[in-house]
């Protein structure tokens, strides 16, 4: 009797420590100021929000935010690489992945990366689980269960693509525009001005306006 009464006020001990950790809240940051010169940036990211926002600045600038109910080691989550004139970001781990986090716990990453207004060569961004918003910058977006958004953005070729999620695109003015659903989600396409629109959802719907007349597609 005495030994199972042990153990049950260990597990009620040990509930109620995990409970008080997962009730307070931290939130952790930081930088990264990439060198003058680059030209392309290749984003390989997961299970995090990805924002690239066009700013007055003469080089990239990248800052990530992790917010957790958990004890965080302090360590770096992402790598940045230069080679010649590319940046890569690469999300190199995820923190207390191994814990089993609960539906009212709070876990979750945010990087956002601050691009010159000048339009760069060629940007990448591919993630999973989680959304991608572009601000004024040229990209092409790949995630496999999140959502996509585009605003204010002036280029030569834009590209979304989500297996299943949520795609949506407003004030866009481009050569060639396309928005790929691979399975199931919504489609919404706000004031496109293209020469060439590809808008593909296996099974959901598309809706919005396009410049011009009907006869221009």
């Amino acid at each position: 009797m005495k030994k199972f009464l042990l153990a049950l006020l260990t597990a009620v001990t040990a509930a109620a420590f995990f409970c008080g950790a997962a009730a307070s809240v931290a939130t952790y940051s930081a930088s990264y100021d990439a060198p003058a010169g680059i030209n392309a940036i290749v984003v390989q990211d997961n299970s995090a929000a990805v924002i690239l926002q066009a700013a007055d600045i003469d080089h990239i600038r990248a800052d990530y935010t992790y917010t957790s109910s958990y004890a965080f080691e302090s360590s770096k989550l992402y790598d940045f690489t230069v080679a010649g004139s590319t940046l890569t970001v690469t999300k190199t781990r995820e923190p207390n992945a191994s814990l089993i986090i609960q539906s009212e716990d709070t876990r979750s990453c945010t990087l956002t990366l601050q691009v010159p207004r000048q339009t760069l060569a060629n940007i990448t961004v591919s993630t999973t689980n989680d959304s991608i918003t572009l601000d004024g910058v040229s990209a092409s977006l790949t995630t496999d269960n999140g959502r996509i958004e585009v605003s204010n953005f002036n280029g030569s070729t834009l590209s979304g693509t989500t297996r299943n999620g949520k795609i949506t695109m407003s004030g866009v003015t481009s050569q060639n525009v396309t928005a790929t659903i691979q399975n199931s989600g919504t489609l919404k396409l706000e004031n496109i001005s293209a020469n060439v629109c590809n808008a593909k959802v296996q099974d959901g719907s598309i809706t919005g306006s396009v410049i011009g007349s009907g006869s221009s597609y």
